[in-house]
This record gives structure tokens, C-alpha cells and sequence, in this order.
């Protein structure tokens, strides 16, 4: 990589992280992209060089946490069974993605109220994730598996849903017993 080229990554990767800083400090809404622009030591001529838009931040954010969200759900997929135990042990790996990237997490679901295109992206994701399971879908008709795919789409945005106050609202009340019903709920999905 070049001298210009890592440069050029370096002040990529330093908009998008600074910006995500400032969404967790002041909101994404009240966020500017002037203020991005300083906070992170350029001009917001240089940080419209490389986005456009406070969406095409989180954007960026997004697909680089895309594989990672996969394989998540990958594992899931690849789990010996999903009895409720089984199950809560996949539910705090889930929660250890969201201890890690809260900054992101909190980002996008702000995001998500006032930019279309970020609640398509994050939809399509999980769509994906239910499209990509295979021991979900074994042994069962089309309708079955229409019926089992809406049913993973709701237990999905109830998991964020739920970690969003657990995690980033700090609303922890009665923590065990939430991943206890989530990890339950979980393992009614496959019939377990």
C-alpha cells in the first residue's frame, strides 16, 4: 500500500470513528457533518471527499460489522442443538458483539428513525441471516418456512430491541432472566 493510499484509509477509518463518537455523545440527529469534520482535524471539504452524508458513515460502519453478524448467526445456524441452555450460550455470545460495538449498535438504531437507507440495509441483513439458515428450514414446506423465516425476523429485532435497552440504554433490570426468556424464545423457534 502506498504512502497516499494508507493515508487515505487512515483518514477514512478516523472520520468514521469520530463520528461515531459524536453520535454517542450528542445523537445522531444533532450531529453535523461540520462538526465530524473538526472533531476528527479536517475540513468538512476533506470529509466530503469521502462521504457524502452522515448515513454513508454508518453505512461503512455497518458492512464492515456485516461478516461479523454472520457469523453469529452462521453459528447458530451450525449449533448441536438449540435446547434453551444451548440456546443462552448463543444469546451471551450475541450480547458480547453488542458490549463491543455499542458505539455502532447505538449509531445505527438512531440512524435508522431519520435515514431510509440505512433502515433498508439493516432489513436486508436480516432477511439474509434468515434466508442463509439451513437446520432451521430442514424437513418442512414452503409455508412452514415462510412461517419459520417471519418468526426468526421477529425474534431478530426483539434480541437488538431488547440488548438497545439493555446495553446501550442501560436499562439492566432483571438482566439474567431477560437472556433466560431469549435464549427460551430462541429454542421455540427450532421446536426445542
Amino acid at each position: 500500500m502506498t504512502d497516499r493510499t494508507a493515508r487515505s484509509v487512515a483518514t477514512r477509518r478516523r472520520f468514521v470513528e469520530v463520528a461515531l463518537q459524536l453520535f454517542q455523545e450528542k445523537g445522531y440527529a444533532q450531529t453535523s457533518m461540520a462538526q465530524i469534520a473538526h472533531a476528527a482535524g479536517g475540513s468538512r471539504a476533506n470529509l466530503y471527499l469521502y462521504f457524502n452524508t452522515k448515513s454513508q458513515l454508518v453505512m461503512t460502519r455497518m458492512r464492515e460489522l456485516e461478516p461479523e453478524v454472520e457469523e453469529l448467526y452462521t453459528a447458530l445456524d451450525a449449533l448441536p442443538d438449540h435446547s434453551p441452555e444451548t440456546m443462552r450460550g448463543w444469546v451471551d455470545r450475541a450480547r458480547q458483539m453488542w458490549f463491543r460495538y455499542a458505539a455502532e449498535f447505538n449509531a445505527i438504531a438512531q440512524a435508522m428513525g431519520d435515514e431510509p437507507d440505512i433502515l433498508d440495509e439493516w432489513l436486508g441483513l436480516i432477511h439474509r441471516m434468515c434466508r442463509a439458515q439451513v437446520a432451521l428450514y430442514r424437513d418442512c414446506s414452503e409455508e412452514e418456512r415462510l412461517d419459520r423465516e417471519a418468526h426468526m425476523v421477529t425474534l431478530m429485532m426483539s434480541l437488538e430491541r431488547n440488548f438497545y435497552f439493555l446495553y446501550i440504554r442501560r436499562r439492566g433490570d432483571h438482566e439474567d432472566r431477560v437472556l433466560t426468556a431469549l435464549a427460551a424464545q430462541w429454542a421455540r423457534l427450532f421446536g426445542e
